[in-house]
C-alpha cells in the first residue's frame, strides 16, 4: 500500500470515526495488506494502542479471531490480546478497504458484487438486491432467521436460502448469532456493519 493509500482509507473512516481513530485504525488495516491475516505481534502500532484498536476493529467486524473451536460465528470467537493471536479479515472487508484505498471512500454495494464476481457468483445483482432488503429490515445488524425465508418468497424467483446464506456467511457479509434466549426459539443472523458505511 502507497502512502496516499493510507490517506484514502483515513478520510474514508473519518465520517464514521474521530480522526484519531481513523489514523490509527487505517494503520491497523494497513498491517493486513495485502494479506487477510495477520499475528498479533505483526501489527504497526504502539503497545499501548494496540488493544484498544483490536477491539475496536473487531466490534465493527473489520477483523475476526481465527476460530478456536468449529462453528463460525463471530460472537463465538475468542478474542485474544497476545502475541500469537491470529486475525482474519473478512473477504468482503477486505475488498471493501482496497476500493476506500483508491477513491477515498465506502462503496459497499460495488464490494460486495466485485466479491461475488471473484467467486464466480452468476446471481450477483439478484444476490445484491435481496441483501440491500436484509439490511433495511435489521435492527442494530440483526435480522430474525424467519425473515430470510419471508424476503425470499418476494423474489421472483426464489433464491436457494440456504446456498445463499452460505455465500453470505463465507464473504463475511454475515454471520449466525448462537447467543440469545433459548425460549425464544428464533434463529438470529448478524449483517457485518461496515456493510452500512458510506450509505
Amino acid at each position: 500500500m502507497t502512502e496516499q493509500a493510507l490517506n484514502n482509507l483515513e478520510t474514508a473512516l473519518r465520517p464514521i470515526f474521530s480522526d484519531e481513530e481513523a489514523v490509527y485504525l487505517a494503520r491497523l488495516l494497513y498491517s493486513f495488506s495485502p494479506n487477510d491475516t495477520i499475528y498479533y505481534e505483526n501489527i504497526d502500532l504502539p503497545d499501548s494502542l494496540k488493544d484498544d484498536y483490536i477491539l475496536m476493529a473487531y466490534e465493527e467486524r473489520l477483523i475476526v479471531p481465527q476460530s478456536s473451536r468449529p462453528g463460525g460465528a463471530w460472537e463465538d470467537r475468542m478474542l485474544q490480546l497476545e502475541s500469537g493471536a491470529l486475525y482474519i479479515m473478512p473477504r468482503v472487508v477486505r475488498k471493501l478497504l482496497d476500493l476506500a484505498e483508491s477513491n477515498a471512500a465506502f462503496d459497499p454495494s460495488r464490494a460486495i458484487r466485485q466479491t461475488m464476481a471473484e467467486m464466480d457468483e452468476h446471481a450477483v445483482s439478484e444476490l445484491l438486491l435481496y441483501f440491500n432488503k436484509l439490511k433495511g429490515h435489521s435492527v442494530s445488524y440483526k435480522v430474525e432467521g424467519g425473515l430470510l425465508d419471508t424476503l425470499n418468497q418476494g423474489t421472483d424467483p426464489p433464491l436457494d436460502l440456504h446456498a445463499t446464506v452460505d455465500l453470505f456467511v463465507l464473504l463475511g457479509m454475515m454471520s449466525p448469532c448462537t447467543r440469545g434466549p433459548i425460549t425464544s426459539g428464533l434463529v438470529w443472523y448478524e449483517i457485518n456493519p461496515a456493510l452500512y458505511w458510506g450509505e
